[in-house]
């Protein structure tokens, strides 16, 4: 089988709010079962990251939020986006317990922005032939005539991409006569879309140095940690040493929290149109939510909107949109 070579973009994206994310998007159709992706064009250099605050932050969640959006979905899911978990035997353990936990977490972000629920339907735990995408690709050979819309793979990911950076992302070719009901603007209805997950990843960590770390090494933040300000106390929460100005982030409310944001933060560049420039309150963002294309809630004017930010998963809130008008059942 011919392997494509996957393209992944590895820098820390938005250190506004201490996500890091290494995002792919879908590209054109090659023979299946391959993976496939295009190029985020537009990364920003190291220089170009922002690396403080702004001085001012929102600090309570707007009130169109919570308000408006019942109105566009309804009470409840009616429709759930499927997911196949694997778990990468040669990383870190994850019971399907744990598993289940981060899908349902997932889910009800997912309800309150989409009206669409998540579901795992599968859970199996494989050693990773050679890279981690050929769990995907094995797995879809596997089972043709009984895919799900997406594969969740608990692993570090190829080069450790998903324990440095929390996730990414990519699609994979559905076998021929396959269809997507979640169809991306992008991609097309004959993908199938795969999030590889480090499921203990850290949101604002502190006092390690480094992701790879498991033991904190001193009790203040260094080497980029905390917004890239050295010398914050650490304090423990949800179970490791975390930045104490973090406590507060609705990223830190729960320790499945920012691991089930990253799943959608990631699967949602596929229903996007701008590859990284599709990140909340880009330039991009700002012209296409200013547009009115979407009527969802979005702080056009500065302080940075933090809640906000970790509210749409620290992706522009029009990505939503096209995920709901791309179910075509």
């Amino acid at each position: 089988m011919i392997k494509i070579q996957i393209r992944r973009s590895k820098l820390t994206l938005f250190a506004l709010v201490f996500a890091a994310f290494a995002c792919n998007l879908p590209g054109s159709d090659t023979q299946p079962p391959e993976a496939t992706t295009i190029p985020e064009a537009g990364i920003p250099t190291a220089s170009e990251i922002p690396t403080e605050l702004p001085t001012e932050l929102t600090t309570e969640l707007p009130t169109a939020i919570t308000t408006s959006l019942p109105e566009f979905f309804g009470e409840g899911p009616e429709v759930f986006f499927r997911w196949a978990v694997i778990v990468d035997l040669d990383s870190e353990p994850v019971s399907r317990e744990q598993a289940q936990e981060l899908v349902d977490q997932a889910s009800a972000i997912s309800i309150e922005l989409t009206g669409f629920g998540y579901e795992m339907v599968d859970f199996v735990e494989r050693s990773s032939p050679q890279q981690v995408d050929n769990l995907g690709i094995d797995y879809i050979a596997e089972n043709g005539d009984n895919l799900p819309n997406g594969i969740i793979i608990f692993s570090y990911g190829d080069n450790d991409d998903a324990r440095t950076y929390g996730g990414y992302a990519f699609t994979l070719d559905g076998p021929a006569g396959f269809r997507n009901e979640f169809v991306s603007p992008r991609a097309g209805d004959n993908k199938i879309y795969i999030s590889v997950q480090h499921w203990s990843h850290r949101y604002a960590a502190c006092g390690y140095g480094d992701s790879t770390v498991e033991t904190p090494v001193q009790d203040t933040s260094f080497n980029g940690e905390c917004r890239n300000q050295a010398g914050v106390a650490c304090v423990e929460n949800n179970g490791y040493s975390m930045c104490s100005t973090a406590l507060d982030d609705l990223y830190a409310s729960s320790r499945t929290y920012f691991a089930a944001s990253t799943i959608i933060h990631e699967i949602m560049h596929s229903f996007g149109n701008s590859g990284v420039d599709d990140h909340y309150s880009t330039t991009a963002c700002d012209a296409v939510m200013e547009s009115g294309i979407s009527q969802r809630p979005y702080n056009l004017n500065n302080p940075f909107d933090l809640i906000e930010a970790q509210y749409y998963n620290g992706i522009c809130p029009y990505t939503y949109d096209n995920f709901v008008s791309g179910y075509q059942p």
